[in-house]
């Protein structure tokens, strides 16, 4: 017997309910699903949300969120955990080079043709990677922000460097840019338009219309660093 043409099963194909690992409620006023490297599901919802409310959006989600899931899991297996060990190769500006272990205990660790690392500290090696990527990022978004504000007259509150795992850029309604450790491991150009992405949310604090034309009269090329931090972004992380 053949299913009918209108069996939904054949137009809705079943998906297993995804599991959610976190439900964070806030003043927002609608719904973010965000899928982490590793799998797990966050949803963010706003403060009054039911759990109802909540499940239904991910039923309705289902294959989007299966979709993020694998994704993620085939460029999980494509960019393995980092171990630290030599020649294992390292991100900065867009460039890749290898990891050397030296026996001198100073400097920890610098970048001279490769990634040279004082054996002593080895054990602690992605905590010492993570505090040179941190000040290297610190130093370039602040030059690239005065550049920008010399020019274009852009005004900010603070500038914060975190370890966010999924966003390389954020900007408070108080004038605050926030940006994650692993920017410095992009290419310059990457950099640059990051920078100018929050800067213009300075201005325009969505992402509408107004806003590209805003990022593109400043920096006509933005389309392609764009491309490239979808297109690699996942790379560039110590996990």
């Amino acid at each position: 017997m053949h299913p009918s043409p209108f069996d939904p099963s054949i137009i809705f194909p079943m998906v297993p309910m995804p599991e959610i690992s976190q439900i964070i409620r806030s003043s927002r006023k609608s719904f973010s699903l965000e899928v982490l490297p590793d799998g797990r599901l966050i949803v963010r919802a706003p403060q009054f949300a039911t759990n109802a409310d909540i499940q239904a959006l991910v039923v309705e989600k289902a294959c989007w969120i299966a979709r993020a899931q694998a994704r993620v899991a085939v460029r999980a297996a494509e960019n393995p955990p980092k171990t630290f060990s030599p020649g294992e190769k390292f991100w900065y500006l867009g460039e890749q080079y290898p990891l050397k272990i030296t026996s001198r205990t100073y400097p920890v660790l610098e970048l001279d043709g490769a990634f040279i690392l004082a054996k002593k500290f080895q054990s602690r090696a992605k905590e010492v990677f993570i505090n040179w990527y941190r000040e290297e990022t610190r130093q370039i978004v602040n030059h690239l922000i005065a550049a920008y504000q010399i020019q274009y007259g852009f005004k900010i509150n603070g500038v914060r460097i975190t370890s966010a795992r999924t966003r390389w850029g954020s900007c408070t309604t108080k004038g605050n840019l926030n940006f994650t450790y692993r920017l410095s491991m992009a290419p310059y150009s990457v950099v640059e338009y990051v920078v100018l992405h929050e800067l213009v949310h300075l201005k325009v604090p969505n992402h509408s219309q107004r806003f590209w034309d805003e990022v593109a009269r400043i920096n006509p090329g933005y389309q392609k660093s764009r491309t490239w931090l979808k297109e690699h972004g996942h790379l560039l992380t110590l996990d």
